[in-house]
């Protein structure tokens, strides 16, 4: 029983360590006016197209839900947080397809409820097969 407990009080020792990094390592949003590009790329569907926006939105989120007559984001509710299930009316077959986000070439740390906005970057979500 006692083992159990140390093991428990491990785990929630070490997820208390995760979070507490995340809230102070993780790039922050930026709350001026912005220019951003966000390039939406679905290769079985032959799309490959950028948009470029100027927003004081600080979140992907809010860009996304400004921009929705361009960008035409799908997006659901997931256990950890907001993600994007389709764009310009492609959705991803959640059994075989996710749309995988990169900022600036690099894969995004968050999700799109956290990811912070910055001047001049450049946001691609790719339709990507598991």
């Amino acid at each position: 029983m006692r083992k159990k407990i140390l093991v428990a009080a491990a785990v929630i020792a070490a997820a208390l360590l995760v979070g507490l990094s995340f809230a102070f390592f993780a790039p922050k949003a930026q709350s001026a006016e912005k220019t951003v590009t966000v390039q939406v790329v679905a290769e079985k569907e032959g799309v490959n197209k950028s948009f470029t926006y100027r927003t004081e939105r600080a979140f992907m989120a809010d860009l996304l839900e400004d921009e929705k007559k361009d960008l035409k984001p799908e997006m659901e509710n997931g256990p950890y947080g907001k993600f994007v299930s389709g764009l310009l009316g492609i959705r991803a077959d959640p059994k075989k397809e996710y749309y995988n986000i990169k900022v600036d070439g690099k894969d995004a740390v968050q999700g799109i409820s956290e990811l912070p906005l910055k001047d001049k970057s450049k946001i691609t979500f790719t339709l990507t097969p598991l």
